[in-house]
């Protein structure tokens, strides 16, 4: 039985274009950026050619481009870079964050740091009033995931960074762009935003990088010491396979994402016509749900079984974040947008190459699945 992926959330597959861009950067076109020679020219020169591909990705050429070794660390770095500045101590964030924003805020208490969380409710989608109503000339930092890891919702994030910046014009605003990188059709972030988040493995490049972009002028304190790399805000030799690769993932992904979002708007909409029902409920607001994600709560049912029975029909997909994949307890922004006890969750997520015949076929497994569970006989 062929294998269904319905887990991009968690991360995708390569594109072929990429693994070969990586191949080539690790045989005919290695070297270290930092070399004199020509090699270290060479490598740098395929580094900059990533930069350019990762900006196009966001829309406009005013970023500076900050790799890292992932989403995680790169939230971490702008979170630290902004708290606490002097007086401004406050952070802002909320309930449908990443466990990198939200873990690193709290964290950021330790250093004498204030940390609002708003709640997005039953609908999974914030407010701009919600964040105007908290800022203050004492906030630092805003950080707003775009598109809910957990959730599925996108979130307003230029109406967000427009209102927080009237009443703190000294707020720094950070975007965790990466679930939205591959789930929306543009990224054009408006001139209040400061900081953006983007991880290779969730737009089809290798795992284990990411970047930080930032606007020119704006600081980033290292999180390491020990070299001048990257104007020694991130020091240590840079992972050029990795970042050849997300370079051309980033341009394969501004190629296509226009018509694959709409793609995947569609066929997911003609998948969730075909599995809910009365005992298999959507999470969050349909309205504001990326195009190719789709979060249910299934009565009575164990995350777990469910998706182990599932894998059982070749059906692979989770119950949520990929950081949190071992926890016991459900995600906050589940339960306020209607997850129940007893209930299980599972997080679908497509691609713009998933087809309809695949998604067809995953809704007949997904409720014969769901019997076998309440029956009693997952894994039989």
């Amino acid at each position: 039985m062929t294998e269904i992926y319905l887990d991009n959330a968690a991360t995708t597959r390569p594109y072929p274009k990429v693994c070969n861009v990586v191949l080539s950067a690790m045989q005919d076109g290695f070297g270290n950026t930092a070399s004199l020679h020509r090699r270290g020219v060479m490598a740098e020169r395929q580094v900059a050619i990533a930069r350019q591909h990762i900006r196009q990705l966001i829309g406009t050429s005013n970023w500076d481009v900050l790799f890292t070794s992932g989403g995680t660390e790169a939230n971490n770095l702008a979170i630290r870079s902004c708290c606490p500045r002097g007086r401004r101590n406050v952070i802002i964030t909320s309930t449908v964050e990443h466990a990198s924003v939200a873990d690193t805020a709290a964290a950021m208490t330790q250093q004498g740091c204030t940390v609002h969380t708003i709640d997005a409710g039953n609908t999974g989608v914030l407010q701009a009033s919600q964040f105007a109503a908290l800022a203050s000339t004492d906030t630092a930092l805003v950080s707003i995931i775009h598109v809910a890891n957990e959730m599925g919702t996108v979130q307003p994030v230029n109406e967000i960074a427009k209102a927080v910046r009237k009443v703190a014009p000294r707020c720094k605003v950070h975007v965790d762009a990466v679930q939205a990188a591959a789930q929306l059709p543009r990224l054009d972030y408006c001139k209040e935003i400061d900081f953006v988040t983007i991880s290779s493995h969730k737009i089809h490049g290798p795992q284990g990088v990411g970047a930080l972009l930032f606007r020119t002028g704006s600081a980033v304190k290292p999180l390491l010491n020990g070299g001048d790399q990257q104007r020694g805000m991130r020091p240590g030799t840079l992972n050029l396979p990795g970042i050849a690769g997300m370079g051309e993932a980033a341009r394969l992904t501004v190629q296509h994402r226009s018509v694959g979002t709409r793609t995947m708007q569609q066929r997911m909409d003609t998948f969730r016509q075909l599995i809910l029902r009365d005992d298999i409920r959507q999470l969050g607001d349909n309205d504001s749900r990326a195009p190719g994600m789709l979060i249910l709560a299934v009565d009575n049912v164990k995350s777990e079984v469910l998706l182990h029975t599932l894998e059982k029909y070749n059906v692979l997909a989770s119950a949520g974040s990929a950081c949190h994949s071992t926890r016991t307890t459900p995600p906050r922004c589940l339960v306020d947008a209607g997850l129940r006890p007893g209930d299980g969750v599972v997080r679908l997520s497509i691609e713009y190459q998933t087809t309809d015949e695949e998604l067809a076929r995953a809704a007949e497994i997904f409720k014969t699945a769901v019997s076998e569970v309440r029956q009693g006989k997952a894994g039989i």
